[in-house]
């Protein structure tokens, strides 16, 4: 590590082929597309460059401080997704979860109405019960991915969950 802070090629060189395929599989795992894990290791190995001077072995492994890099970048990126999906259903005035379009006048209404009372219940919790939720019941994760992704533990994640429902 330290030659790679030196900026040593061969260091770099020995850094990403030990590395790059287990952040990629670290990516795929959490992000689910080829592409995501492919930027996480380009974002992971920048970040590691600009911090090589404050890997300290005497904290942890070099595998610890760059897997959990590599982990929180990730979960950085499912959040920008999360916002973007928001920021996309928001401004295009039509939600992924507007009616059928082939149903019904009936079931149009019935569901209209159902997807307003829903959202107009989730504007009422707490924020990181709306937060979890909206990952586990729109974001199609389990409680155990949004508890990743919010960064707390799975019981608690289950709590927000139960509490909000």
């Amino acid at each position: 590590m330290r030659a790679f802070e030196r900026r040593e090629r061969a260091a770099a060189e020995a850094l990403y082929r030990e590395y790059a395929p287990r952040v990629y599989g670290l990516g795929l795992a959490m992000l689910g597309l080829p592409s995501a894990a492919e930027d996480l290791v380009q974002d992971t190995m920048v970040k590691v460059w600009r911090n090589a001077g404050r890997f300290d072995p005497q904290r942890g492994s070099l595998d610890t401080w760059m897997l959990r890099m590599a982990r929180n970048l990730a979960i950085d990126a499912l959040r920008r997704r999360v916002l973007e999906r928001r920021h996309v259903m928001d401004n295009s005035g039509e939600a992924a979860d507007a009616p059928d379009p082939s149903a019904g006048p009936a079931e149009s209404a019935e569901a209209t109405d159902l997807i307003g009372r829903a959202r107009m219940a989730m504007a009422g919790l707490a924020p990181e019960q709306r937060a979890v939720l909206e990952l586990a019941y729109f974001g199609g994760r389990t409680a155990a991915e949004a508890a990743e992704i919010e960064g707390i533990p799975v019981g608690t994640a289950k709590t927000r969950i139960r509490r909000g429902l």
